[in-house]
């Protein structure tokens, strides 16, 4: 098979004889941990569209599958191999020595020749001479995925690229011109090389061409100079876009068209490598196997703080996935809503016994003590969309008898897991440098906020049997219990199930349902049809129907209830209960108003304008539900709406004076 290969290695690839250990960053430097990753990754993204074999996230991994497919040659793979190992055998006791995360060598000579010793060299100068050797046939295989050196091409002056701005149709060509220029001249970090900045050359005119295809490019350049601001290294980044322009024009979709995924992106440039993953376009594992790399991941984390941050890290690289897949219409929105909400149980499961470690320093346990996470709401009905918040519920179960719990600071069972679910909580929503997790909404609790925050299970069985209203019970339909031992889960769904099952007075159902909706109607009164939420014949209404029929079914069809909407429509036809036309209209209603709104929310927040619809969110929207253009698609959201509130006007509201 043909060895792939590109232009010859450049004599600059050589590191300079002046090279000095002191600072010298052996993941982002010139030949370090990073261009073997990114020389890795660039093969893989070149051709492992079409040999799934080299979708193999470990970076030796992958470059021994390189060889076998003849992407690279046996010399190439030893090399960087060796390159590789060394250096993060050098990172790691950098780390060990610091007990922190570093990449960089030691500024003073004691502090050389520790790490020289550490790494099994007699001297400073035998170190250097052994780094400087991986580092330098790094660079040099590196360097033939670079393009050719800039110099025999004149940069654009600062006249001309005013002129070519205003060509592709850039509305300030003088202040983005202006920006352009802070760039060549290093502004940032991660154009402060020569290197790097010729790159830019390079690579200018097709970026600014990009970013001309956007509705508004003056917007979109101006997120990605605070992308660059951010960026800690620019070679691998414009080397990458020379080596493959689709994700060139990804970057430029993103800061043109979906403003969290841009502003995510520029406060973690880091995701950048997310992007260069083989399996960035492929379907997020199964929760089981989220778990397992998050617990992977938190077993590094050094204490409680690190903890936070690390969860939170790790979460928005994933969100970050799910966020593109769905901006480039490569998975539906029930795969993007089932990975979300997977992605949120995997990240509770794991969280939960972590933050309970901490929190049992302070208060100890209780023998058989258990808390209990009933999600609600999108959550529970494995819903999850970009700006969801976790509706969640806390429930508690402890030795009978039991008063006081074990540790230094003893305090009463409902104290305990008060606590300890606002501790959840906290570490949940808490703002530190890494953002948060969620937003988390406790006020479906019983007694709502008025409430306390953690109740046993009895108490929550005795407020739905005596006190709760029916609006309660019909969000009651979308509980899912979470995370808990089993045993504990398993009473948990029985008390749900036996409170969803019993016998209703179906005379005041129907107008305490009505009257609920009523009530919803007047606090949100909405006619933006893209509000899909509040207005007439959208989301809310689709659940009432649903919700009261399953209210009204369940004493006779227990079998119709499960947490996700399109599953309970099924059961609700199956059982006779629902005309089957109706509900392959309010099936197709709940697909395509969720795909939509998940879209909306992921570009323009909560609250879409129409007028702002730019032309690529038009195209993303179609596409997003499968029709050729916006028209078609809107004309049918708007017919879906009629039709969905014809059919609840028919059966909530009929008779209904």
């Amino acid at each position: 098979m043909k060895i792939f290969t590109v232009s010859r290695i450049k004599s600059t690839a050589i590191i300079t004889m002046d090279f000095k250990l002191a600072g010298f960053d052996v993941k982002l430097g010139h030949g370090g941990i990073r261009e073997v990753e990114f020389y890795t990754q660039i093969h893989q993204l070149i051709a492992a569209g079409r040999e799934p074999f080299l979708r193999i996230p470990q970076t030796l991994g992958a470059l021994d599958a390189l060889l076998e497919m003849g992407r690279i040659s046996e010399p190439v793979r030893n090399d960087l191999t060796a390159a590789y190992r060394f250096l993060r055998q050098l990172e790691h006791r950098l780390q060990m020595v610091d007990d922190a995360q570093t990449h960089t060598l030691p500024e003073q000579e004691d502090g050389q020749k520790r790490i020289a010793c550490f790494s099994g060299f007699d001297n400073v100068e035998a170190l250097t001479r052994s780094l400087k050797a991986h580092l330098d046939r790094v660079s040099a295989h590196y360097d033939q995925l670079l393009p050719d050196s800039p110099d025999g091409n004149a940069a654009l002056n600062e006249a001309q690229l005013i002129a070519l701005l205003e060509q592709l149709g850039f509305e300030a060509p003088a202040t983005m011109a202006a920006l352009i220029e802070g760039w060549r001249r290093g502004r940032y970090r991660s154009l402060r090389t020569a290197r790097a900045r010729g790159l830019l050359e390079k690579t200018l005119k097709p970026l600014l061409e990009a970013f001309s295809k956007t509705a508004q490019p003056d917007r979109a350049l101006t997120r990605f100079d605070s992308f660059l601001s951010q960026l800690p290294a620019g070679i691998q980044l414009f080397s990458l876009f020379h080596s493959n322009p689709s994700l060139f024009r990804l970057i430029a979709r993103i800061m043109g068209i979906a403003p969290v995924l841009a502003e995510n992106l520029a406060k973690r440039p880091q995701l950048v490598d997310a992007l260069l993953d083989p399996t960035f376009f492929a379907p997020l594992p199964s929760r089981e196997e989220l778990r397992d790399d998050l617990r992977r991941t938190l077993k590094r984390a050094r204490d409680y703080q690190d903890i936070l941050d690390m969860v939170r890290r790790w979460t928005d690289e994933r969100k970050f996935q799910l966020g593109v897949q769905a901006l480039e219409a490569i998975s539906d929105v029930r795969e993007t809503s089932l990975s979300m909400t997977d992605l949120a149980d995997a990240v509770l499961a794991e969280l939960l016994p972590l933050v309970e470690a901490d929190y049992q320093k302070r208060h100890g346990t209780f023998k058989e003590g258990a808390l209990c996470i009933v999600s609600m709401g999108k959550f529970g009905s494995r819903e999850l969309s970009f700006g969801s918040d976790l509706d969640l519920v806390f429930l508690y179960s402890v030795e009978e008898g039991a008063t006081l719990s074990s540790g230094p600071k003893a305090v009463s069972p409902s104290r305990y897991y008060s606590g300890l679910g606002q501790a959840l909580v906290t570490a949940i929503t808490v703002l530190t440098l890494e953002g948060r997790l969620w937003e988390v909404d406790t006020r479906l609790r019983p007694s709502g906020s008025a409430g306390p925050l953690v109740v046993t299970l009895q108490t929550f069985v005795d407020y739905y049997r005596e006190a709760a209203w029916t609006w309660e019970h019909m969000a009651l339909t979308r509980a899912r219990v979470t995370a808990t031992p089993d045993d504990l889960a398993q009473k948990v769904q029985q008390a749900i199930t036996r409170t969803l099952t019993s016998e209703r007075d179906q005379k005041a159902l129907r107008p305490a349902v009505a009257e609920m909706r009523h009530r919803l109607a007047q606090e949100f009164p909405v006619t933006n049809p893209w509000s899909l939420k509040h207005v007439r014949g959208g989301l809310m209404d689709l659940e009432f129907i649903v919700q009261y029929l399953l209210l009204r079914e369940g004493a006779r069809h227990p079998q119709i209830f499960t947490p996700r909407l399109d599953d309970c429509l099924d059961r609700l036809v199956t059982a006779k209960a629902l005309d089957p036309d109706d509900g392959r209209v309010l099936k197709q209603a709940h697909s395509l108003y969720h795909a939509v709104q998940s879209l909306l929310r992921l570009t323009l927040g909560d609250n879409p304008d129409e007028d702002g619809f730019v032309p690529e969110l038009r195209a993303a929207l179609a596409r997003a539900t499968a029709f050729e253009r916006f028209e078609d698609m809107r004309q049918s959201m708007l017919d879906m709406q009629a039709c969905v509130f014809s059919i609840y006007h028919k059966i909530v509201e009929r008779s209904i004076a």
